[in-house]
C-alpha cells in the first residue's frame, strides 16, 4: 500500500450505560484483557493499514478527572488530542471536530473506541479510495441483531444506503467509517446535519447523503469482529479467547 492513512477516534461520550452499571471510568479507559478499550480499537486499524496521523476527541472533564489524555499519549505519543467542553449532538459531530484538526489529506478512518476487528482486505479499499473509484467505505460483519446499524444493498450487492437499528441485510455496520479524504466528510456534513431524521447524528447516516449525491461506497468484510460497547456485550466476552484473537496487550500505562 502506498502511504499511510489518518485516524480520528471520537471518544467524547458519557458512556452512560456503563455508568449505570457502576463503572466509574470513561468507557475508552475500561480495561479488557489487559488493555483499555481504545487501544484494541486503534490496534485493529493499525494492523490492517499503516496509520500516519491520529486525532482523539475526548471530553475535557475526562482529561481533568481521569487522565484520558495521558493514557492516549502513553500508547501513542504522536497523537493529537482535541478536548471538548461538553458532549455533542452525536458521533458524527464529535468526529467532525477531530477532522478539523487533521493536517493530512490521506484517506480517513473514523473508528469507534469500543470494538476490535480483523480486516485483512481493508488495504484494498484504501487503494480504491486513493484511485478515486470509491468515495468511502463501510466495515461490516455478519449479524441479525437489531442493536446495530445495517448496510442496505442493491441487487448487485453494492451499498445503496444505511439504516439504524433495523436488519435490512446480513451486513451490520462495524464502527469503522472510511472516507477517501477529510474533504469527503467535510463536504457532506452540513447537508447531513440539516436533514438528519434521527435524534442524534450517527456516523452511518453520512453515507446516505454521499449516496444521494452520486458517490460510490465500498464494503469491507471483517474476518472477525467483536463489539464491547455495552456492559452486556462485555459480559459475554471470554477475555482469554479475546486476547488470543487480538492480543497481546501492551505494557500498562502508569496510574493517572
Amino acid at each position: 500500500m502506498s502511504g499511510g492513512v489518518s485516524l480520528v477516534m471520537p471518544m467524547a461520550g458519557r458512556g452512560s450505560r456503563f455508568a449505570r452499571a457502576g463503572e466509574t471510568r470513561p468507557k475508552p479507559l475500561i480495561e479488557l484483557a489487559g488493555a483499555p478499550f481504545f487501544w484494541w480499537a486503534c490496534e485493529s486499524l493499525r494492523r490492517a493499514v499503516p496509520v500516519e496521523e491520529m486525532v482523539f476527541v475526548v471530553l475535557a472533564e475526562h482529561c481533568r478527572d481521569h487522565g484520558i489524555d495521558r493514557a492516549i499519549l502513553f500508547h501513542y505519543p504522536q497523537a493529537r488530542i482535541v478536548a471538548l467542553p461538553e458532549v455533542t449532538a452525536g458521533a458524527a459531530e464529535t468526529a467532525m471536530l477531530g477532522v478539523k484538526a487533521l493536517r493530512s489529506r490521506a484517506p480517513l478512518a473514523i473508528n469507534d473506541c469500543d470494538h476490535a476487528f480483523r480486516a485483512p482486505h481493508m488495504g484494498r479499499a484504501v487503494e480504491e479510495m486513493r484511485a478515486g473509484r470509491i468515495a468511502g467505505a463501510l466495515l461490516g460483519f455478519a449479524s441479525q441483531d437489531p442493536a446495530y446499524s445495517y448496510m442496505r444493498l442493491d441487487a448487485q450487492g453494492a451499498v445503496c444506503g444505511t439504516v439504524e437499528k433495523q436488519v435490512v441485510s446480513p451486513h451490520a455496520i462495524a464502527g469503522c467509517y472510511w472516507f477517501a479524504s477529510p474533504d469527503e466528510m467535510r463536504g457532506r456534513y452540513a447537508a447531513y446535519r440539516a436533514s438528519c431524521s434521527y435524534p442524534e447524528l450517527f456516523m452511518s447516516g453520512l453515507y446516505n447523503q454521499m449516496l444521494a449525491e452520486g458517490a460510490r461506497i465500498g464494503r469491507i468484510e471483517a474476518r472477525r469482529h467483536v463489539s464491547f460497547g455495552t456492559p452486556e456485550e462485555c459480559a459475554r466476552l471470554d477475555p482469554v479467547r479475546f486476547a488470543a484473537d487480538f492480543g497481546p496487550a501492551p505494557r500498562k500505562a502508569p496510574p493517572a
